[in-house]
């Protein structure tokens, strides 16, 4: 086998390393993710002893896109691997990445994403790719509701309510974080409590989806930061699709229609400084998407992730269609380094607000950090930084790639 280029691996415009590689040996063993389960981590190796490792986050609110049953098993992947002649020449990440998804439904899309991810590590291992002074804004995650509520947990049929400040100023913003989440926390010890899903979440005198949006701008407003901050809801309403309707069953256990559901979201948008209203409708509820984005105030905009799912074609579908104005990316979604990068490329060109997102089973990887950093992505959101460490890892990168210096 002859060895690859790589002595020189200049960028390219994506920021990955040019030329071709050849893969001299592929290994996989179990880590823990950010809920201390055990999850997979492979290891690629290239001729030139370049090594790289990557593992994949996943989600426990998921689209109709997504893996639903378990990852194929990850020896059997690698065996299945080694193989074919993808270890046997030299190869680009397009090549590889090509491969992996011939083979996704077989490997599982996890999978391919971490094999993929650890071919571009290996590729780029001592490569300074950062572009100084990107910083993105920080979609904060404060109120968590929906049947997964972990940090500052609220009765609330939307999965996050979350701050989006107004001035790009980091460690302003940072600074505001640890003010607003104390006074948040201190409210909620006075709420009632009930358990959703097994976890003990706080209960409002009023069982309304408005009732944590108003004791946020509460807060702001004691903070003196009304001004200084917009609203953003995670609905994650394929969660709430039954087949009467949108069923609200963790408040008052209302049913809307598409329309009715529609004009409920317009009037919050109306009522409230709502700057993104994420995924208001289920992924296949094109006539819900179409309606709510003609119709809702120019400050607000309407951003699709589950609609989508990191998937260029369809992001290019439904920005023509006028299904949104933004678009989440989710690395692992996307199912390999190839396709995360051209979902972004395809958001930019259709006009689309791009956020890039963790995942809320994360690992330590900060290879959306790079994504971010690299397109000048304007939003990126960040878990809650008080009990998720994955979090203060991407958002460290996030100040190193950008070269920002705090004293």
């Amino acid at each position: 086998m002859t060895q690859g280029s790589t002595e020189t691996r200049p960028l390219t415009q994506t920021g990955r390393a040019a030329g071709t590689f050849e893969i001299a040996s592929l290994h996989v063993r179990t880590v823990l993710n950010s809920h201390a389960q055990f999850t997979k981590e492979f290891i690629v190796e290239l001729r030139d002893g370049s090594r790289g490792i990557g593992s994949s986050s996943r989600g426990e609110t998921i689209s109709i896109y997504e893996d639903r049953s378990g990852p194929a098993d990850a020896r059997t992947v690698i065996d299945a691997v080694e193989a074919t002649d993808i270890c046997s020449r030299p190869i680009d990440q397009e090549t590889f990445d090509e491969f992996l998804t011939g083979n996704m439904k077989r490997f599982g899309r996890n999978n391919c994403f971490a094999l993929s991810l650890a071919f571009h590590n290996a590729a780029c291992a001592g490569i300074d790719d950062s572009r100084p002074g990107v910083v993105p804004r920080l979609c904060l995650n404060i109120l968590n509701g929906g049947w997964h509520a972990y940090t500052n947990p609220v009765l609330c049929d939307f999965s996050e309510i979350m701050l989006v400040p107004e001035p790009n100023d980091l460690a302003g913003t940072l600074k505001e974080h640890h003010e607003i989440q104390r006074r948040v926390r201190e409210k909620l010890l006075h709420c009632e409590k009930t358990v959703i899903n097994g976890n003990p979440v706080n209960v409002f005198k009023t069982r309304d989806n408005r009732a944590p949006i108003e004791l946020l701008l509460e807060v702001l407003r004691e903070a003196g930061l009304a001004d200084q901050y917009d609203l953003m809801i995670d609905a994650s309403a394929g969660d709430l699709r039954t087949p009467d309707g949108y069923r609200f069953s963790l408040t008052d256990d209302s049913v809307r229609t598409t329309d009715q559901l529609c004009e409920y979201w317009l009037q919050l948008s109306t009522d409230y400084p709502l700057r993104f209203l994420e995924d208001p409708f289920q992924e296949t509820d094109f006539a819900g998407w179409q309606a709510v984005t003609a119709a809702k105030p120019p400050a607000c905009s309407i951003i699709g992730d589950n609609l989508y799912s990191s998937d260029a074609t369809r992001i290019r579908a439904g920005a023509s269609a006028g299904y949104s104005n933004g678009v989440i990316i989710k690395p692992n979604q996307a199912g390999t380094v190839t396709a995360t990068l051209e979902a972004v490329r395809t958001a930019r060109a259709y006009d689309q607000t791009i956020i890039t997102s963790h995942r809320s089973i994360s690992t330590e990887s900060t290879y959306i950090c790079s994504v971010t950093n690299q397109y000048a992505v304007p939003y990126i959101k960040i878990g809650p930084l008080f009990t998720d460490y994955s979090s203060v890892l991407r958002l460290n990168e996030l100040i190193r790639l950008a070269g920002v210096y705090y004293a």
